[in-house]
């Protein structure tokens, strides 16, 4: 059959794919206005831990450029978990800074900061690789000029961890400058929160950098008390546009006197003889990047005067080897397993197999830093 002979119109309206221009318009445009995407930067990543064996098992081994949101009631861990999260940001992350709002006036006490065995500055000219500066104001629009000024004119790349403590501090300029009887502004911090992720969230991430959220619990006011309450994903403050903005939420929830750790393990709490040397904190990952860690309840000890004070690395470590019989005990000897000695050695360690009591075994690997981070990694291998 001869082919169909197409006529004047038909042939118009046929399309030449080679002769498509599309790409070519869409990068012109895309060169004419730079200030506007960010499609022509390279795209920077890292891996942190969280400092907690469990909590890193949890969230798929490590934590990326993201915003984090820490939330819950005051001295149940915020504090503890964001300066574990600062102090391996600052020392996996080459060529790394870190930037603290202070806008509360609490949680940086001097004890916290001596503390912690991070060096923090209050004078821009000391604050250098490896340091946090600490901006003691709680104007919204100042925080918003330094952050963006560091993350758009960044020609040295540096790799940046902004922590906001807390967000519930931030004022806009024009309230903070009114009289306590005059109106503020309507909305307060979800109205801020909402701009501020929408100044600063695309770039901040694509560059590789690390914002940090803390934020306080908040009490509903419900005239029907038996009414249902929606899930927001938590009840804490910022708005719906952090609970959208944020890869992560963690929400601290309420420790008890049976979660206190105390020196003699056969002690009581208040007995006049027992120390609390720690507690075991609890925290639900209210939002995860991976879905199957979502509502997920963890809990993680915190020994207290440590330094750096903090998540109590050793103590998970202990735990979870005793749990799979890798550590055995008799009496009041713990023995690391034949099996895990010879793991131990054929990585190039000398190891105390035999430790009398449960302290002078956490005291060991605390000793013996290299030890630790082995059977961190071997463990957080196997538990993700």
């Amino acid at each position: 059959m001869p082919p169909k002979i197409k006529n004047k119109e038909e042939k118009e309206q046929e399309v030449d794919l080679t002769k498509d221009k599309s790409n070519e318009e869409l990068g012109q445009i895309l060169k004419e206005n730079k200030e506007d995407h960010y499609n022509f930067e390279e795209r920077s990543s890292w891996k942190i831990s969280t400092g907690s064996l469990l909590l890193d098992t949890a969230v798929g081994g490590h934590l990326n450029p993201s915003l984090i949101r820490v939330c819950g009631a005051n001295n149940e861990g915020k504090t503890p978990q964001t300066l574990e999260i600062v102090r391996n940001f600052l020392k996996d992350v080459p060529n790394s800074k870190a930037f603290w709002v202070y806008s509360e006036g609490r949680g940086l006490s001097k004890e916290n900061v001596e503390r912690c065995g991070l060096k923090f500055v209050y004078d821009y000219n000391e604050w250098e690789t490896g340091t946090i500066f600490v901006l003691e104001s709680n104007v919204y629009e100042l925080f918003i000029k330094c952050v963006k000024k560091l993350v758009l004119n960044n020609t040295q790349k540096i790799k940046y961890c902004f922590i906001v403590d807390s967000i519930d501090g931030l004022i806009l300029k024009d309230d903070k400058a009114k009289e306590i009887d005059q109106n503020s502004r309507v909305a307060g911090t979800p109205m801020l929160s909402k701009k501020m992720l929408q100044s600063l969230s695309l770039g901040m991430f694509k560059f590789g950098h690390l914002m940090i959220l803390i934020s306080q619990v908040t009490a509903e006011i419900k005239i029907d008390p038996y009414a249902k309450t929606p899930n927001r994903g938590g009840t804490f403050s910022g708005g719906n546009s952090l609970l959208h903005g944020a890869d992560w939420i963690f929400e601290f929830g309420a420790t008890y006197n049976s979660d206190c750790i105390l020196d003699n393990p056969n002690g009581k709490l208040n007995d006049g003889k027992s120390k609390v040397i720690g507690k075991w904190t609890r925290v639900t990952i209210q939002k995860s990047a991976i879905e199957a860690s979502r509502k997920q309840l963890i809990s993680y000890p915190i020994k207290f005067g440590k330094k750096p004070s903090g998540i109590w690395l050793e103590y998970e470590i202990v735990d979870t080897l005793i749990a799979w019989e890798m550590i055995k005990k008799a009496g009041a000897w713990f023995s690391f397993a034949d099996s895990l000695v010879d793991q131990l050695k054929d990585a190039g360690f000398e190891v105390e197999k035999q430790h009398q009591g449960m302290d002078n075994l956490r005291t060991y690997l605390e000793k013996n830093p290299a030890i630790t981070e082995f059977l961190y990694q071997k463990l957080k291998n196997v538990l993700s």
